[in-house]
């Protein structure tokens, strides 16, 4: 029987030194996913969202909002890093500035959902975080304009439009309606006159 050569896990501090551009990447088990850039209003929707936590946050001092792509290791040997489109990290566990990912798991991760996203994979990834130890995921779904909250694999909860969605325990005092999430979708130009 012949043998499969398995090939080596790739580490954390490999995919901090990889540059394909144009590409994301993400490290599950050891294993680089790659994936494509998101989309116009896939961004649109996540720089919103980090909006609103930064704003909530510049006001209080609870913790630590991080961006689109930061990477956070959730496991080593074999090495997990993946990145939410939006995240927030208490005061308490915020790491010293300098190179690297963020050591552990964000204590809010944000995902928004591609047109390309396939349900399995956003749900998988979901859970993934939840269980690394984040305490809370939004998966916002742009197309559909609804939220659904997890706080555990029992406990998800769907928001739509007119909906609050709140900060719970995590970020006391954070609410917005649902629909604050999305961008005015743009005008058509008018006609000059």
């Amino acid at each position: 029987m012949p043998t499969m050569l398995v090939p080596p896990a790739f580490t954390a501090d490999q995919l901090l030194e990889l540059r394909e551009p144009g590409v994301r990447h993400e490290l599950v088990c050891g294993e680089l996913r790659r994936m494509s850039p998101a989309g116009h209003w896939h961004g649109s929707v996540a720089s919103r969202i980090a909006g609103l936590l930064e704003r909530f946050l510049r006001e209080r001092e609870v913790g630590q909002a991080y961006g689109a792509e930061t990477g956070f290791v959730l496991a080593r040997d074999p090495d997990t890093v993946r990145a939410p489109d939006a995240a927030f990290v208490r005061t308490a566990r915020v790491a010293p500035p300098g190179p690297g990912y963020f050591p552990g798991p964000p204590d809010l991760a944000v995902e928004v959902v591609s047109p390309s996203d396939r349900y399995c994979e956003v749900h998988e990834k979901a859970l993934s975080w939840l269980d690394h130890g984040t305490h809370t995921v939004w998966v916002v779904e742009p197309m559909a304009r609804t939220v659904t909250v997890l706080r555990a694999r029992d406990d998800m909860r769907v928001l739509r439009e007119n909906d609050l969605l709140d900060g719970g325990d995590l970020l006391p005092g954070f609410a917005c309606t649902v629909t604050e999430l999305f961008p005015a979708p743009p005008r058509a130009a008018q006609p000059p006159s």
